[in-house]
């Protein structure tokens, strides 16, 4: 019993705890400056619901977030008259800013799909562009307007195999006109002017209900 006890505090030392104040990660074009939010997403106050806002700035924006097993938990909006095919659920950070990078990880569950998404800033913030994934592929899109008149271009596109119940790590950056953005392994890059719009908005969405999310770090960014 002893020796268990042992390898467990072993084994928990070798896998550091998500910081406060957690050190960027690698990146290929922009440089990680001033540290917006850093979330593990194990506490219920985390997520803001219904205007409001998670101790670390984090919001619902539709659908539901609830905190399971350490992280967070995607519910979309069911179908209604004025939504009639649901709407994922959405959950960001308000910002004001044109370069930033974040990271975190994510688990499919579930869900059919998940993104690491932006918003410009219009008011309402009109739709950006976001990376997708799927368990049968990841791109990167362009976009622009909001609701009815979100219109929406694919850049790039790989398909490839996600495991539904692994934790991925993923990273993206957007500097200027280019976004990149590494899941796992793969690296996607688009470019398109779009991009260079400023933000008003940066969060994940799912799709679906059973995605998880956790360990989201945002940084304001500057060229390298």
């Amino acid at each position: 019993m002893k020796r268990l006890a042992v390898l467990l505090l072993i084994f928990g030392l070798a896998q550091p705890a998500f910081a406060d104040d957690p050190t960027p990660p690698a990146t290929k074009l922009a440089k990680p400056g001033k540290l917006i939010s850093a979330e593990k997403f194990d506490q219920e106050e985390a997520i803001g619901h219904k205007g409001k806002r998670g101790k670390t700035g984090w919001g619902t924006v539709l659908g539901d977030w609830k905190i399971v097993d350490g992280a967070a938990y995607g519910i979309m909006e069911p179908p209604s008259e004025k939504r009639p095919k649901g709407h994922a659920a959405g959950c960001d950070q308000a910002v004001d800013l044109n370069n930033f990078v974040i990271s975190g990880e994510f688990k499919l569950g579930d869900a059919p799909q998940v993104g690491i998404i932006t918003r410009d800033s219009n008011q309402p913030p009109l739709h950006l562009g976001r990376v997708l994934i799927t368990p049968k592929a990841i791109w990167i899109q362009k976009m622009t307007g909001i609701a009815k008149e979100t219109r929406r271009e694919v850049l790039t596109k790989i398909d490839v195999a996600v495991d539904t119940n692994t934790w991925h790590k993923f990273v993206v950056e957007v500097q200027g006109d280019q976004f990149v953005a590494k899941i796992d392994d793969h690296v996607l890059e688009a470019k398109h002017p779009r991009f260079a719009d400023r933000k008003g908005r940066i969060g994940f969405v799912a799709s679906g209900e059973g995605a998880q999310f956790r360990n989201v770090a945002l940084w304001e960014a500057d060229k390298k």
